[in-house]
């Protein structure tokens, strides 16, 4: 592949995914808002959020069948195409039944997050056949950019449509159609290069022997869902520190939720114009060292003497743009890592791997922290996590006994 070739792939794989992101964002953004104000019971909501990692880890098993031996590209199309058939059953279902919205809602979650595991992981697995191994970081940067532009924008559209057409579903529908059909016919055009070597290649070797001979691997995974185990203290805690503790004007909030996206957004176009990491799971653990401090110095805020809601805002919003920034610095080079570390006949089968450990934790965290909060100070909690967090961040290589430097 030329190096023009390499390129062009790169902006067309942007484009398709900001496309897909945008509109999914917008749609199960819509579906939330939907649940929240039709719903006063706050389990509904609940089981919608729960619906991810419950449909990852069931999926997880079947994917590992054939992730690696199918075609990626038909893989790809055929996910989007699942998104399509149910977004167009959703419609006519709703058409006819439209007192078991509520099921209905559920039906089109579980089919859309189904295809998003589907994408996600084939979409992870292909990023050598798409581009070069020299455009890897940009592909990855313009990732993190599309994701972050994505969750600022959709739920800014999704409000203001959710709004200007009274909780109507199917302005959502066709616009999510829309999306998805743009996405697929861009994909479409991806020229991968030839992948008939490595599925032949594929042997039935599993992908969890694979990984556990490799200690970084193990490492890379694990630290993954650690990072993420301990992130559900911010994205639990910081809304109920704004709403409930600070009591802060929902213009604050909004600002504050936009402050990370923008700041990942940020810090992934920078990533993007520079080299490529010398030891990018180095970068990964140093990053994730700052990140357990920011914990402390939250915690410490809140038992300042500081009262004045003014300075309260500003701190969050420029707390949470450092957050972003972090967890940019923190995906970017860890992903670059895996996608040269791992072979390309076996990346599907461990990116499949890594999610479905990721999404299993989360919800736990979720419990722990939302437990923590109900019978804690927030800044106890905080506190306490952050001294965890950054015991856990210095022990984790020494326990595996790895230089990250040589990584």
């Amino acid at each position: 592949m030329t190096e023009k070739k390499s390129r062009q792939q790169l902006y067309i794989a942007s484009v398709a995914l900001l496309i897909a992101n945008l509109g999914s964002s917008i749609f199960s953004f819509a579906m939330g808002l939907f649940l929240l104000r039709q719903y006063s019971s706050a389990s509904v909501f609940g089981i919608s959020q729960a619906i991810g990692p419950v449909v990852s880890l069931a999926l997880a098993p079947v994917l590992r069948l054939f992730i690696d031996k199918a075609n990626k590209k038909r893989i790809i199309s055929l996910s989007q195409i699942l998104s399509i058939i149910g977004l167009i059953t959703f419609a006519i279902l709703l058409l006819n039944f439209d007192n078991e919205v509520l099921l209905l809602v559920m039906f089109i979650l579980v089919i859309l997050r189904i295809s998003d595991q589907i994408f996600d992981v084939a979409y992870m697995a292909s990023a050598t056949l798409i581009v070069d191994s020299a455009d890897i970081q940009k592909l990855k940067s313009y990732e993190q950019m599309v994701s972050s532009f994505s969750s600022i924008i959709g739920p800014i559209i999704a409000a203001a449509w959710f709004s200007i057409f009274d909780m109507h579903f199917g302005v959502f529908i066709i616009a999510e159609l829309v999306c998805e059909t743009l996405a697929l016919l861009l994909m479409w055009v991806i020229k991968y290069k030839d992948s008939m070597k490595l599925v032949r290649a594929v042997t039935e070797k599993n992908e969890l022997t694979y990984i556990f001979k490799d200690k970084l691997l193990v490492f890379a995974i694990w630290f993954g869902c650690a990072i993420n185990f301990f992130y559900t203290i911010f994205s639990i805690g910081l809304p109920y520190i704004q709403i409930h503790v600070l009591r802060l004007p929902n213009r604050v909030y909004a600002l504050s939720e936009a402050a990370v996206s923008i700041g990942m957004l940020v810090t992934s176009y920078l990533l993007s114009k520079r080299s490529e990491f010398k030891h990018p799971l180095y970068i990964s653990w140093k990053m994730t060292s700052i990140f357990s401090i920011l914990f402390l110095i939250m915690g410490l805020f809140l038992f300042s003497s500081v009262h004045s809601k003014l300075i309260f805002s500003i701190f969050i919003i420029i707390f949470n743009f450092v957050t972003g920034s972090l967890i940019a610095l923190l995906n970017t080079p860890t992903l670059v890592w895996l996608t040269t570390h791992v072979p390309e006949n076996m990346q599907g089968r461990v990116f499949n791997i890594s999610r479905t450990c990721v999404q299993v934790l989360m919800p736990i965290g979720i419990i722990i922290a939302s437990f923590s909060f109900d019978t804690l100070s927030a800044g106890t909690v905080f506190i306490i996590s952050g001294i965890l967090f950054f015991v856990l961040v210095v022990l984790y290589p020494k326990m595996f006994r790895l230089n990250l430097r040589q990584s």
